[in-house]
């Protein structure tokens, strides 16, 4: 079974499956092991039988890059996921600029979603719908919409660039996101200072350059997480649970 097509992805295993179904989202095509459907008779009956494809074990670990899959692996159409368009109950899109490590973006798809965020916006980086972002994601890029800028590293910052001003337009604060440093040009406000009931569109950076000097320029509102400066940097999805999850405590501490 090919796993690359024109408007397609490969999701591999159950509980990615499970998540893709759980968000409405179901495969054109399935390849599985008699042993799978066997354990997951009742899973059979969302799919047309047509569309199963029955292989065996050693079929389906050469198709697909899980080392040890566990029995199962599906196509899906990119035309499925969520739309990206904004709505005016949105009031939290985070923005990675160039995030690199598939790891680290498949646990910012996660936190977003636990922490509430509307919409994700990615400025080029990993790709993410690879099979290392979506097992890291545990599925919840299933259930988040989200947009990638792609192309050279001009025109993707500069693609990101009109993209947050027009946020800025409808009402965003645009927030960056840079590490504690007493040697920093601009003043870092402590992340527990911002209001973050105001509608916020907050950027992370890359893992080894940060946000682009370009947005540095645009935007200058930088919230930080104080921390010992022996540490130079923190982890980009380390940093982002804090920031986002205040979001809620802050709505929480308001009332």
């Amino acid at each position: 079974m090919p796993i690359k097509e024109s408007d397609s992805f490969c999701i591999e295993g159950t509980h990615l499956l499970e998540e893709s179904i759980k968000a409405g989202i179901i495969p054109f095509k399935v390849i599985a092991t008699s042993d799978w459907l066997a354990k997951n008779n009742s899973k059979k009956t969302i799919f047309d039988s047509s569309l199963i494809n029955v292989v065996s074990q050693n079929a389906l670990a050469s198709a697909i890059s899980t080392k040890n899959p566990d029995g199962v692996a599906a196509l899906v159409h990119r035309s499925s996921l969520m739309d990206f368009s904004l709505d005016d109950k949105d009031d939290l899109i985070l923005v990675l600029d160039r995030i690199q490590d598939p790891g680290n973006m498949g646990n910012l798809f996660r936190i977003a979603l636990a922490a509430g965020v509307n919409k994700i916006l990615l400025a080029g980086g990993a790709n993410p719908l690879s099979p290392k972002v979506l097992r890291s994601s545990c599925g919840s890029i299933f259930h988040l919409p989200f947009k990638r800028i792609e192309g050279d590293e001009e025109n993707i910052i500069k693609k990101l660039l009109n993209s947050l001003k027009d946020f800025n337009k409808k009402g965003f604060q645009v927030i960056l996101t840079a590490g504690a440093s007493k040697s920093a040009e601009i003043t870092l406000k402590p992340y527990w200072e911002l209001n973050w009931q105001k509608p916020t569109a907050l950027i992370l950076g890359n893992e080894g350059s940060g946000i682009h000097n370009t947005i540095k320029e645009a935007f200058n509102e930088t919230i930080t997480i104080p921390h010992n400066e022996l540490v130079e940097s923190l982890n980009v999805a380390c940093v982002a649970v804090p920031l986002l999850l205040e979001r809620g405590r802050a709505a929480l501490t308001s009332k």
